[in-house]
């Protein structure tokens, strides 16, 4: 087998080998991207945004916020979050604009549009 037969096997066989192949190859997309398209072409993308604040909370109000309040849901936009005394939920309810605020910033707008607080 002579040497121009061989490499045109192998680029037959194994594209991936092809250097110059791979380098006109369009970039794919980051998995940041593709995740939630997928999510969303699976109708799960309620779900996604629901794990997002649920996962990101401590990061997106910030610790002392977060050792007060707990995501519990994500229902129609509204966000359920659970105190353990009732005189913390006089504390943050003042801050519920900025907070509505943070989490669109971090997760995207409109996936929140209120917050709920409750004891529990």
């Amino acid at each position: 087998m002579n040497a121009s037969l061989r490499k045109q096997v192998l680029r037959e066989w194994r594209p991936y080998a092809d250097h110059e192949a791979a380098a006109n190859r369009p970039a794919a997309d980051p998995l940041h991207r593709l995740v939630p398209q997928v999510m969303k072409t699976l109708g799960l993308d309620q779900r996604l945004h629901q794990a997002q604040v649920l996962h990101l909370w401590p990061q997106i109000v910030g610790a002392t916020v977060a050792n007060l309040s707990r995501p519990y849901a994500l229902r129609n936009g509204k966000l359920e979050l659970r105190v353990d005394h009732p005189a913390y939920i006089q504390e943050l309810r003042p801050h519920k604009p900025l907070m509505l605020q943070k989490i669109a910033a971090r997760v995207g707008p409109g996936i929140v549009r209120d917050i709920i607080f409750r004891v529990g």
